[in-house]
């Protein structure tokens, strides 16, 4: 188990002398907010990074006047940061690439990149979905595509993109399958993080690691639809009892399809499950939370103004793939797509959540049975040492 405080610091250190090999080079796909803030941190803290993007305006803007012209406001971001729509110019001689494009997009842009990535680059999926039509996982998508060349994984956790593109501590997730010790490219891997451990520190975001990649993306997709029901409860004026009622019935349905997919629970408690989802679910600038509150109000609309469904509002649909692969029933977005679907309205959707549910709870552990007392012999033939314990056992 991973320590969930190794190497936060709320004051980072000055750049020093570095421990590890820096990285000489990476790449951000996607310069939305989240794609942008992650190639801000890795620029500052000294790694040379381009980030992608589709639109010329965008790129230019990035490229040369140091601002997103609809994104960040009131950021500068950092010199030396290029930006271009050319993604053969953008991951050339990168030996990390992160893709920070919205789940729906994940397989596209990764079936455009995957020849123009050399053996050994590490690709991290930084979207926190479920793909539509297949239910897989994002690093299930980049494997897909990508072959066996490229190291896959996938980086997340309590962050919005503002503070993160403005150095703001954060606390993040990277997790890597081949971080585990006998995996024959675990040495790749570990120098790949080590070093992106160390420099993006400098621009105050600490990692911890873990393989569990299943963990660690279970909890980012999840907890978009705890924080749309939060929402809708907020909405409705159900009180905070009923929030943390609501954030309890999804920490056990985040368990229980961990488990299901092979992943570990302890994964949820780090930065990319509960982390996560108390940021997520507790403020009003996550997209999300935001698309609860107008599911809960009569009348509300899924979508806003521009359109854009939250990757919640995708993944709430995505998911029902992996409930019937694994029989379970994941109450929170069950009832976040009755709304959707104007089913149920929002506040009898919640009510069912909240009470009529069984509750969800941990089958209690069989104790073993009691042994037999021995009574010991009196007599010649009786043997009164303790038997030898072997050699190099403790049984204490």
């Amino acid at each position: 188990m991973f320590d969930l405080t190794e190497g936060f610091d709320l004051n980072p250190p000055a750049p020093g002398p570095h421990a590890h090999t820096p990285l000489a080079c990476a790449a951000v796909l996607g310069a939305g907010a989240w794609g942008t803030a992650l190639a801000c941190a890795l620029q500052r803290g000294g790694v040379p990074t381009w980030l992608w993007a589709r639109r010329q305006a965008v790129a230019e803007a990035i490229h040369s006047c140091n601002h997103h012209p609809h994104c960040l406001p009131g950021i500068a971001l950092p010199s030396g940061l290029g930006a271009t729509t050319d993604m053969a110019h953008a991951v050339h001689g990168a030996q990390l690439v992160i893709l920070a494009v919205p789940s729906a997009a994940t397989r596209d842009i990764a079936r455009q990149v995957a020849p123009l990535l050399k053996p050994g680059t590490v690709v991290l999926t930084a979207s926190k979905g479920i793909e539509q039509g297949s239910g897989a996982l994002m690093t299930q998508v980049l494997d897909a595509e990508l072959g066996q060349a490229v190291l896959t994984g996938s980086i997340g956790g309590p962050s919005f993109a503002d503070e993160v593109a403005g150095g703001k501590s954060t606390l993040l997730t990277l997790a890597l399958p081949a971080l585990e010790r006998f995996h024959p490219r675990y040495k790749d891997a570990r120098r790949v993080a080590d070093s992106l451990t160390q420099q993006l520190a400098l621009a105050g975001v600490s990692l911890e690691l873990t393989r569990d990649v299943v963990g660690a993306q279970v909890g980012g997709a999840l907890k978009n639809m705890i924080a749309i029901a939060c929402g809708m409860a907020t909405a409705q004026g159900l009180g905070e009892n009923a929030r943390a009622g609501i954030i309890t019935r999804g920490l056990d349905d985040m368990r229980r399809l961990t488990l299901a997919m092979g992943g570990r629970i302890e994964t949820l408690f780090g930065s990319s499950g509960i982390g996560d989802l108390f940021l997520t679910a507790a403020s009003e600038q996550s997209r999300n939370t935001r698309l609860g509150m107008r599911l809960g109000q009569p009348g509300g609309a899924a979508a806003p103004d521009d359109g854009a469904l939250s990757e919640g509002a995708v993944s709430v649909i995505s998911v029902q793939i992996l409930e019937r692969k694994y029989g379970l029933r994941l109450n929170v977005a069950a009832a976040v797509r009755d709304v959707l679907a104007q089913r149920l309205p929002a506040g009898q959707a919640l009510q069912h959540l909240l009470h009529d549910n069984a509750p969800a709870v941990l089958s209690p552990v069989a104790r073993p049975p009691r042994p037999a007392t021995v009574r010991p012999r009196i007599g010649r033939d009786s043997e009164t040492r303790p038997a030898l314990q072997p050699r190099g056992l403790s049984y204490a």
